[in-house]
C-alpha cells in the first residue's frame, strides 16, 4: 500500500507538469537557479501551466528591476551579460561556465578586484620496496604514497568599493580548489560561508519584494491611416506602383531597422536627393511614405509637409516608421502639389532586434555628422544619443572633404572598469583611371562615443580626409573587435569619388 501510494504521487506530479511545455520546464535548471531564494523554488516547483510559468517569471524579473516605472530592467540586462561571460570563460567541456561554481560566484557578485592563485603541492614518489615484502616504516607501519597532490588554488578577492554593497564585511575572500583539470570547486573559509554570501546576494538582488504582479506598461498601438489626404498624390503613387520602375526622379534612399533602450522598434529612413535632381534644401514639398503587406494591401501611409534639409548642395528628408517584424513593401518619396518628385520602392523584411542584445547598427557612410543643439526622442530617425547623422544618399563624395563611417554598438562588453574594448580595422580599395589604389588602417583601439541619455549604448565613427583621393570607385571594409566579449564585426559599403 505504501509503495503504491508513492507511485500514485509521483504520477499525480508528473501528469501535472506535462501541462507546461518545454518552454518553460527547464526554466530553472540553468543559470537563474542562482537568484532564485529558497520561497521562489518552492513556487516554482509548484507551477503546472505556462500560464502560470509565464506570470511567475514576468513577476521574478519585475521584483528586481531597479526602474520599474520603464520596460528596460538593467538587473536582467546585467544578469544575462555575466552569464554570457561566465559561459565564455569558466566552463570545463562538461558544464557550462555559468553553472560551474567560479561561473555562479561570477554571477551574483561580479568580477573580484584581485586574482590570485597557488600550485598544489607535487605527487609523492614510489616508496621502494624488496620483492616479495611490503614498504615499512621504521615504526612498522606500512608505507604508502599519497594517491594524489594537493589541488591547484584560486583566490578571488573583494573589498571595500570592489565588492558587492549588500555584503557587510569589509573585504572577503572566495576560495576554489581544482579537483580534476579545469574543474574548479568553492570552498569554505575560517571567515566566509559561500552560501550565506549566496543567500544574501540573492535578497539583495530583490527590490520590490512586496509586488504581487508584473507591471503592464502602455504600449498604444502607433496612429495608422491607409487613405491619402492627398487625392492627386494618391492617384500618382497608384501609377508609380503599377508601373515598372521602382524609382521616380534622382531619389536614393538610406534606411536601416533599429530598437530603443525601452524597446521601441523603429525604421529610420533617409530620401536623399543630390543637387541637380530637381529638389532644391529648403524646398518645401509633402513628404510621404506608404507601407504594404505581403498581399500588397496597404496598411499605412504617412503624409507630411515639411521642407527639404540642406546637405551640402544637396537636400534630403527622413523619417521613421512603427514597424512590426515582418515583410512589407515600402515607398517613400517627396511630392508637390499631388505630383511625386522623387521617390523609391522596396521591400523590407523586420526581423524584430532584442534591445538587451549585444548587437551593432547597419554601417552609415556620411559627409556630416554633429550633436544636437534641441532635444530629441530615442526613435527620431538616424539619431543616436543626441547625435545626428546625415547619410549620404547617393554615395558619392567630393575629393575635397571627409568621409564619415559611423556604427551604433549595443550593449558590448565592458572590462572591469566598466569600459568596452574596442579594436577597429580599415582597409579601402578603388579603381580609378589610372589603376587600383589601396588604403589600410591597421588594427588599434578605437575611440568610442558615450551616447547621451543611453545605457552601454556607444557611437563608433571615424572621419576620413578624402584631400588625394583620386576619382573613382571604391570599397570601404570595416572590421570591428569586442575584445572583452571576443565577438566580431565586418561591415562593406560602396561608395564613389568624383572631383
Amino acid at each position: 500500500m505504501k509503495t503504491f501510494l508513492a507511485c500514485s504521487l509521483v504520477a499525480i506530479a508528473t501528469s501535472g507538469l506535462a501541462q507546461m511545455t518545454s518552454k518553460y520546464t527547464a526554466w530553472a535548471d540553468g543559470p537563474i537557479r542562482h537568484l532564485m531564494t529558497k520561497e521562489e523554488v518552492k513556487q516554482w516547483q509548484a507551477i503546472r501551466s505556462d500560464q502560470n510559468a509565464e506570470a511567475f517569471i514576468d513577476l521574478f524579473w519585475a521584483k528586481r528591476d531597479p526602474t520599474p516605472d520603464t520596460r528596460r530592467n538593467e538587473f536582467r540586462e546585467d544578469f544575462e551579460q555575466r552569464v554570457k561571460f561566465a559561459d565564455a570563460n569558466f566552463g570545463n567541456g562538461l558544464v557550462a561556465g555559468s553553472m560551474t561554481d567560479r561561473g555562479k560566484v561570477f554571477i551574483l557578485l561580479g568580477p573580484p578586484y584581485r586574482v590570485s592563485a597557488s600550485a598544489g603541492a607535487p605527487l609523492q614518489r614510489a616508496v621502494a620496496a624488496t620483492p616479495g615484502q611490503a614498504p615499512m616504516n621504521a615504526d612498522g607501519t606500512l608505507a604508502l604514497p599519497r594517491p594524489s597532490s594537493d589541488p591547484n588554488q584560486q583566490y578571488w578577492m573583494y573589498a571595500h568599493d570592489k565588492k558587492p554593497k549588500f555584503i557587510t564585511q569589509s573585504d572577503f575572500t572566495m576560495a576554489f580548489l581544482e579537483e580534476s583539470r579545469n574543474d574548479w570547486k568553492l570552498a569554505s573559509t575560517e571567515r566566509v560561508n559561500p552560501d550565506l554570501i549566496f543567500q544574501q546576494a540573492a535578497k539583495a538582488a530583490i527590490v520590490s519584494p512586496n509586488l504581487t504582479k508584473a507591471p503592464v506598461y502602455a504600449n498604444p498601438a502607433p496612429p495608422r491611416t491607409t487613405a491619402f489626404k492627398n487625392p492627386a498624390l494618391k492617384t500618382a503613387y497608384e501609377q508609380f506602383k503599377s508601373g515598372d520602375k521602382a524609382t521616380i526622379g534622382n531619389a536614393n534612399l538610406t534606411w536601416g531597422e533599429f530598437v530603443t533602450a525601452e524597446g521601441e522598434h523603429f525604421v529610420s529612413a533617409q530620401v536623399y536627393v543630390p543637387a541637380g535632381g530637381g529638389v532644391s534644401p529648403d524646398q518645401k514639398v509633402t513628404s510621404f511614405a506608404v507601407v504594404e503587406n505581403k498581399a500588397g494591401e496597404i496598411i499605412d501611409i504617412k503624409e507630411d509637409e515639411t521642407t527639404m534639409v540642406a546637405s551640402g548642395s544637396d537636400a534630403f528628408v527622413d523619417r521613421s516608421l512603427d514597424l512590426d517584424p515582418g515583410t512589407y513593401t515600402t515607398t517613400f518619396g517627396i511630392a508637390s502639389d499631388g505630383r511625386i518628385l522623387a521617390a523609391t520602392r522596396t521591400p523590407m523584411t523586420i526581423i524584430g532586434l532584442d534591445p538587451g542584445a549585444t548587437a551593432v547598427s547597419p554601417l552609415l557612410l556620411a559627409s556630416k555628422i554633429y550633436p544636437l543643439t534641441k532635444t530629441w526622442l530615442p526613435t527620431d530617425p538616424f539619431t543616436f544619443g543626441g547625435l545626428k547623422v546625415v547619410p549620404k544618399g547617393d554615395a558619392v563624395f567630393q575629393n575635397s572633404g571627409d568621409l564619415w563611417y559611423f556604427v551604433e554598438l549595443r550593449n558590448p562588453g565592458v572590462t572591469d572598469v566598466g569600459n568596452p574594448n574596442i579594436r577597429v580595422k580599415i582597409e579601402i580599395k578603388g579603381k580609378t583611371p589610372t589603376g587600383p589604389v589601396e588604403l589600410k588602417i591597421p588594427i588599434q583601439d578605437a575611440k568610442l562615443a558615450k551616447l547621451a541619455g543611453e545605457t552601454n549604448r556607444y557611437g563608433l565613427g571615424l572621419a576620413i580626409p578624402l584631400e588625394g583621393f583620386k576619382p573613382g570607385e571604391y570599397t570601404m571594409k570595416v572590421h570591428v573587435v569586442d575584445v572583452v566579449l571576443g565577438k566580431e564585426y565586418d561591415f562593406e559599403k560602396p561608395f564613389r569619388v568624383r572631383g
